[in-house]
């Protein structure tokens, strides 16, 4: 018989218990985010009768600009012929929203939405350590890199990367095969 110990098993429970939502669960809270334009849209407005891609990025990282969201402006049409909407969900302050959205999404085929208090991704756990924000004192959680499929509220795939510097499991060829 294996022995293991009291901290090994407390890890190994924590792991498993990690994820508070798994395909099948419903998007319950009315949770608000607010677009690059600095307006508020409730999570029933987005979800409720909707086939919606979401994917959510760390922030200001090189494989969000190079990789994970070009893959999704890339591949729009596709993913637009099997769901309503596509939602670029993070932390960051509304005019990064815009300047991301600009820079690298002119024709705005991508919903750029901010979770405000990361109250989404918190009760989701799609967030982690906690780091300081330019401009304030107070720690704010970084988002994991992840990639969801909600139809009419009910999250039917997701995906989450265990290394922020990786997109493989949640860019938008992934989503396209599970669409």
């Amino acid at each position: 018989m294996q022995h293991i110990s009291r901290s090994q098993l407390f890890s190994k429970t924590l792991t498993q218990n990690i994820r508070s939502f798994v395909s099948g669960n419903l998007i319950t809270s009315d949770y608000v985010f607010r677009d690059q334009y600095g307006n508020s849209h409730s999570s029933r407005d987005i979800f409720d009768n909707k086939k919606v891609v979401v994917f959510g990025i760390p922030g200001d990282n090189p494989t969000d600009t190079f990789h994970h969201i070009p893959s999704f402006v890339k591949s729009s049409g596709k993913i637009y012929g099997k769901a309503d909407s596509i939602i670029c969900l993070q932390n960051s302050d509304v005019p990064i929203l815009r300047a991301k959205s600009m820079s690298l999404d002119p024709k705005r085929t991508i919903g750029f939405l901010q979770d405000p208090a990361s109250k989404f991704a918190e009760d989701n756990a799609l967030c982690e350590n906690e780091n300081l924000n330019q401009g304030t004192d107070s720690p704010v959680p970084e988002y994991k890199r992840f990639a969801l499929i909600v139809d009419n509220g009910r999250i039917v795939f997701e995906s989450v990367e265990k290394n922020v510097d990786e997109w493989n499991h949640t860019d938008a060829e992934t989503i396209l095969k599970k669409l």
